[in-house]
């Protein structure tokens, strides 16, 4: 089965699919996911993001107008 196969919307990312992402290092993702920060799953020795939880990090980290004042 080659990857043009498999049609599946992707349910986790690994650190460095989700540093790139967010366009930071994947230690930045580690530092992320150590300080609570950033939800992730262990399966095995494997770190992965859940996929959803990119954007409600992002949300969360968002800085709007006032509160950069």
């Amino acid at each position: 089965m080659t990857k043009k196969n498999l049609d599946i919307e992707r349910l986790s990312y690994s650190v460095q699919e989700s540093a790139a992402k967010l366009g930071v290092s994947a230690r930045t993702v580690h530092t992320c996911i150590k300080d609570g920060d950033l939800a992730c799953l262990r399966i095995g020795t494997r770190v992965l993001i859940p996929a959803d939880a990119l954007p409600e990090f992002i949300e969360q980290r968002t800085q709007k107008r006032e509160d950069v004042a």
